[in-house]
């Protein structure tokens, strides 16, 4: 009954979905976008997002101690037009004024600060929990121009998790099991991913249906077992300097986004492919 990384489904219908098979809850296809099955009945992705939003809008307003007037939204770059209708309905349901919807990588660079620095070309990874987001922006007197974007609506952090928890599964003869092996399996997937980013080995333990599973992974098998995902990411980036005419030595600076940019691996082959040290 949680809902993790709503924003891939936005606008989305069953056929678009991945591997729905692994997800720890229940899609149902209808006409225009997927709901959701819950224990308080089916719920589509507009209305989660609209859940999500209103409390950031109560959030807000508790911290401002005043009503908010307006909000300026941020997607992916990618999003087509029915995941941005998508995204704007979900605003109005949270009682939100639109005042823009602004892509992802451009806020990125200007809360950087990017606006303010030297004037080049910046590509900007986004990798976050649920999408993947790769842009090259030119940055002249202050105003960015998008050369090219690119990514991926259904890569991020949570890919990582379930081919973690594969991996571990496979080692260990064990099965996905039930709804609630599958959510105990990626929260403790996350944990260990995460320990991993710091650690050079970590304890992968949870208690399933049929029984504890335990096994120690090391940082290197998780780097394999994921490296398919990573390997996706970097050619995402080559097409978009193929598309905006560039080699890696014209990127001035790239801007890592999302927290699961945070893995080293991932740091270390971005840097390795654009020649630059990641911006945090």
């Amino acid at each position: 009954n949680t809902i993790a990384s709503v924003k891939r489904f936005m606008g989305r219908g069953l056929k678009d979905i991945a591997h729905p098979e692994k997800l720890p809850y229940r899609l149902v296809d209808q006409p225009g976008m997927l709901v959701i099955e819950t224990v308080q009945g089916t719920k589509s992705p507009v209305e989660v997002s609209a859940e999500i939003l209103a409390t950031l809008r109560i959030r807000a307003e508790d911290s401002f101690n005043d009503d908010l007037f307006g909000a300026v939204i941020t997607v992916p770059a990618y999003f087509d037009d029915a995941q941005r209708q998508a995204t704007k309905d979900a605003a109005q349901l949270a009682g939100l004024n639109v005042l823009r919807l602004i892509n992802e990588p451009t806020a990125a660079a200007i809360a950087y600060g990017l606006d303010n620095a030297a004037e080049g070309i910046y590509a900007v990874f986004d990798l976050g929990g649920g999408t993947f987001d790769i842009s090259i922006l030119r940055l002249t007197r202050g105003v960015f121009e998008v050369m090219a974007t690119g990514g991926d609506s259904a890569l991020g952090g949570d890919d990582y998790d379930r081919a973690l928890a594969g991996m571990v599964l496979q080692a260990t003869g064990r099965s996905w099991g039930t709804d609630e092996d599958k959510s105990r399996l990626l929260a403790q997937a996350r944990a260990c991913k995460q320990a991993l980013s710091d650690e050079y080995s970590h304890l992968f333990e949870v208690m399933l249906s049929d029984g504890l599973l335990s096994r120690m992974v090391s940082r290197h098998e998780f780097e394999e077992a994921v490296s398919h995902l990573t390997k996706k990411t970097l050619q995402a980036v080559k097409k978009a300097l193929r598309d905006a005419g560039l080699q890696p030595s014209d990127i001035q600076g790239v801007v890592m986004v999302g927290g699961s940019t945070r893995m080293p691996h991932v740091q270390a082959a971005v840097g390795e492919l654009l020649q630059c040290q990641p911006l945090n």
